[in-house]
């Protein structure tokens, strides 16, 4: 959410780039400069050394490298050029300074320090979750060990606990804490909240509010009830939130609040979706993580053909984005298929790979395919598009062509080449050849065989 909504207000920014940006736009760089030295002595942007001709590139740069640590890619590094890119823009646009860019700096701050970034949810891990499956999957065929069982990743399913992702989230959850605490303290000073009449003072402002809502001047106890309720909501969150049976009320209670504001004030929508990201540092980790990853009790029965290269990798690309194993992937080549489900025969699994539910439904090919994407949540944009009209037709008959020229692992009838590697040669692309190990055992089999 944070890596969103950094990338949301600098492509706002970008469509007045030269305005913002520019030696001769909106703000000037030399006073802006001048007064950053005499309040913000340390204060840095790089955007400053950024000349006029290289700021649609440097632009372009810098929404690459938020993208990249919105999808969680090189996480560590793009976590901390997040900040740079952040905090730069931040000091070089006083102007447009408000709630949004302080609240997007500070999480970005402690994600970037920390470098816990990308640790649970990311493409980061589902690589290295993709890269564990394709070696096991090539370990366990060299070894002939699958025992019928689909590859693995070496990788937990829960990410490992870290003194970074720990730090980080207390470093959030305090801060949090903290910014709830003076706002209701500092509204306890305003006799406007002791009335209760706050929220009618906003409502009429002309500045975010554009929407009529004079029609609640008839619903007096309606504005006090919001503007009180509203005053002990922020008082009582930082003491609430601890309590775990509670915290889940004021998560909503939060959500609730800024989405109202949002309503009030649409100028400061993206200040409440800055506040409700930072809020998801109080969520279980267990929880979010199910959203992106399925659910924990096995959902599905994948059979493949395990004797064919492209089905073992693109069962490890299923078993990378499936770290709940929600799904069972089984080597056909090593199975009873009758056995499994009566209406199975090992032809018709050769041909195209067939999914089997818990309620022993059947589907094969692209439909096959189609079913396991409903089950992880990282495939389902694609799965929407597979339901579109005519999407399937042309999807089945692209899996049939693909099926029927798919390459299969060749037998070997020498009981020595399946003991040793390829050589190196073969490995880097050329030809086969015996390697000499190989080819001195045979000549010292055939040698003992003349022997009486």
């Amino acid at each position: 959410m944070l890596g969103l909504l950094a990338l949301w207000s600098l492509l706002v920014l970008g469509l007045d780039l030269h305005d913002y940006f520019g030696s001769d736009g909106w703000a000037d760089p030399t006073v802006i400069l001048q007064t950053q030295r005499q309040r913000q002595p340390f204060a840095w942007s790089f955007w400053f050394l950024v000349p006029d001709s290289l700021l649609r590139p440097a632009w372009l740069a810098c929404l690459a490298i938020l993208g990249l640590f919105t999808i969680g890619l090189f996480s560590r590094v793009t976590g901390f050029l997040a900040w740079v890119i952040i905090v730069s823009t931040v000091r070089r646009l006083p102007i447009a300074l408000f709630g949004f860019d302080q609240i997007v700096s500070t999480l970005a701050l402690y994600l970037g320090a920390t470098f816990a970034s990308g640790q649970a949810v990311s493409m980061d891990r589902f690589l290295r979750r993709w890269r564990d499956a394709r070696a096991v999957a090539r370990s366990s065929r060299a070894q002939g060990s699958s025992g019928g069982r689909g590859v693995t990743a070496l990788e937990p399913a829960v990410p490992r606990p870290t003194i970074a992702a720990n730090l980080a989230l207390r470093l959030i959850q305090l801060h949090l804490v903290f910014i709830y605490a003076m706002a209701g303290l500092a509204k306890v000073q305003g006799p406007s909240w002791w009335n209760g009449m706050a929220l009618w003072g906003t409502m009429t402002a002309g500045e975010f509010v554009t929407r009529d809502f004079t029609a609640l001047a008839n619903w007096p106890l309606l504005l006090n009830f919001l503007t009180h309720a509203s005053l002990a909501f922020e008082l009582l969150y930082p003491i609430l939130i601890w309590v775990p049976i509670l915290r889940p009320l004021m998560i909503a209670g939060a959500i609730v609040l800024h989405l109202g504001i949002a309503i009030v004030a649409p100028g400061l929508t993206e200040f409440g979706l800055a506040m409700i990201a930072a809020n998801l540092a109080f969520l279980s980790g267990s929880w979010v993580r199910s959203l992106v990853t399925g659910r924990q009790q096995t959902a599905l029965r994948v059979l493949f053909d395990g004797a064919c290269p492209r089905c073992r990798a693109s069962m490890a690309f299923v078993t990378a984005a499936d770290p709940d194993r929600t799904l069972e992937p089984i080597d056909l080549t090593a199975v009873d298929v009758e056995a499994l489900h009566p209406g199975l025969t090992k032809k018709a699994c050769m041909d195209s790979m067939h999914v089997l539910s818990r309620q022993g439904r059947v589907t094969a090919g692209f439909d096959a395919v189609r079913s396991i994407g409903a089950w992880l949540p990282l495939f389902w944009p694609l799965t929407m598009i597979a339901w579109l009209p005519g999407v399937a037709w042309a999807g089945r008959r692209v899996y049939n062509s693909l099926a029927a020229t798919r390459p299969r692992d060749t037998p070997c009838t020498d009981d020595v080449c399946g003991l040793h590697p390829p050589s190196r040669s073969a490995t880097a692309g050329e030809p086969d050849r015996p390697s000499a190990r190989s080819a001195s055992s045979r000549k010292v089999r055939s040698e003992d065989m003349k022997q009486p």
